[in-house]
């Protein structure tokens, strides 16, 4: 069995994904061994390979299954009634609700994705899918699929991405360093920020 051939849909493969994020985000993805995720999905490291042949079928099933959930939280948007306050709610759950193991996990993929050409393309397919999802979520926004629109909400996409990136890897480092109010309050400017940057008309940044 190749990464590719790990069936993402399947429910045990759901449920060992979701068995093994927390030894990444402790350990990293080098630190842990396919003894330690075989532990922590109760399974023997001999039936553990059955359904991940690596580290690296791993990281690639959860890039594959979160690229899939991503893509169903932008039909959500696509069949709401109003976008933009479905796009800010769902802004709202990533920076108020998102787990912090959560944001190490994905410091790990990161990583690796440095170190492997494998995952680094698995990673840009994924950011170029929320790029063009958010985009079109713009959109559908503002009524406005002008190619001079457009390429003003790709810059904003982009802005998007890392902002939202720059927050939840920030907690992340910080951890214990910042108190939940000042969390929180960082967290109401990101959004204030990104309420701004998707409702703001399409015209060009002043030179």
């Amino acid at each position: 069995m190749d990464a590719a051939s790990v069936d993402i849909t399947s429910p045990r493969v759901t449920e060992i994904l979701d068995k093994v994020k927390s030894v990444f985000a402790l350990n990293g993805f080098d630190g842990a061994s396919m003894q330690d995720l075989a532990q922590a999905a109760q399974m023997s490291v001999g039936n553990f390979y059955r359904y991940f042949p690596s580290k690296d079928a791993i990281i690639t099933a959860l890039v594959r299954r979160d690229t899939m959930e991503i893509e169903a939280l932008f039909d959500a948007i696509r069949a709401a009634p109003d976008p933009g306050a479905m796009f800010m709610h769902l802004l709202r759950q990533r920076i108020e609700v998102l787990p912090l193991e959560e944001a190490a996990l994905w410091s790990e993929v990161h990583a690796t994705a440095f170190r492997g050409p494998d995952i680094a393309a698995l990673m840009r397919a994924m950011e170029e899918t929320v790029r063009a999802n958010i985009i079109d979520a713009l959109v559908r926004i503002h009524g406005d699929d002008s190619a001079e629109a457009c390429e003003i909400f790709a810059t904003r996409a982009n802005f998007i991405m890392m902002l939202l990136h720059g927050f939840t890897q920030h907690r992340y480092c910080l951890g214990e360093g910042i108190s939940p109010q000042n969390a929180a309050d960082v967290g109401k400017l990101v959004l204030a920020t990104l309420r701004d940057t998707i409702f703001a008309p399409p015209v060009p940044i002043p030179a």
